[in-house]
């Protein structure tokens, strides 16, 4: 009888290791920009990605509406909903702004009403899709609008916190603005070497996905992929990401939506 538990144990702990150990592929739309006017090409995007299959996910990697409006938001999420796949949330630097009275709270607490369960009130925030862990990085501004972002002392600190607790464990960052420098200085991520050291202490991060300077961006720097991607709302482009199950290698292809 012993035996037979033991083996049924060893044969149940097989069986979760292979649920978890599976192809991951997942969306990136950077810079959807929502606004009335640029309605219909929101829709086109998100009716297309609907026709793909296997999707685990969809991330906006910020600038999801195209500036800091209450309702600009509660149209974009109304639109985001009809999304087949899980969603998730990035603040950009055109999306929050106290001065029109929409700050990194507000609109957290937007996105938790529209798209309810799995979505954090906090900005900083992480999830887990086929053993891989993302870790979603603020560095917006909400006080003065800059085209630059920040990630401030207690983010870097909190994304440090996170790879320590998942160093058993790979990680992809999830970001709107690069950790990579542009060929538009002002677009830079401001201080960016303070979170650059603190990368330097793990080992367990295999990407760092942002957009934010509209361009196509894919490179190596000390064993962590960058890939930015580009603004849809300016080449209708979004990015499709497979992860084999192995997890050594991203692929990565832009699609177009006609």
């Amino acid at each position: 009888m012993i035996k037979k538990l033991l083996l049924l144990s060893f044969v149940f702990i097989q069986c979760a290791l292979i649920s978890q150990a599976k192809d991951l592929r997942f969306i990136q739309v950077a810079e959807a920009q929502y606004s009335p006017e640029n309605k219909d090409s929101v829709i086109k995007c998100i009716d297309d990605i609907n026709t793909l299959k296997k999707v685990d996910f969809v991330v906006f990697t910020g600038d999801n509406i195209a500036a800091a409006r209450k309702e600009y938001l509660k149209d974009f999420l109304k639109e985001v909903k009809k999304l087949k796949f899980p969603v998730y949330i990035v603040i950009g630097d055109r999306d929050v702004s106290k001065e029109k009275k929409l700050n990194k709270e507000t609109y957290r607490e937007e996105v938790f009403k529209s798209l309810g369960f799995g979505q954090s009130l906090k900005p900083n925030y992480t999830f887990r899709k086929n053993g891989i862990v993302f870790i979603v990085a603020d560095g917006a501004k909400e006080f003065v609008t800059a085209p630059n972002g920040y990630y401030k002392q207690n983010t870097v600190d909190w994304v440090d916190k996170q790879l320590i607790k998942n160093q058993k464990h790979k990680v992809i960052i999830l970001q709107h603005f690069p950790l990579v420098d542009s060929d538009t200085p002002a677009n830079n991520t401001y201080k960016s070497g303070i979170y650059k050291d603190m990368l330097a202490k793990h080992t367990n991060v295999t990407a760092i996905i942002a957009g934010h300077f509209k361009e196509n961006s894919e490179q190596t720097i000390n064993g962590i992929n960058h890939i930015v991607t580009p603004s849809y709302s300016i080449t209708g482009e979004y990015k499709i990401f497979d992860i084999p199950e192995d997890g050594d290698t991203i692929y990565t292809q832009l699609r177009h939506v006609d």
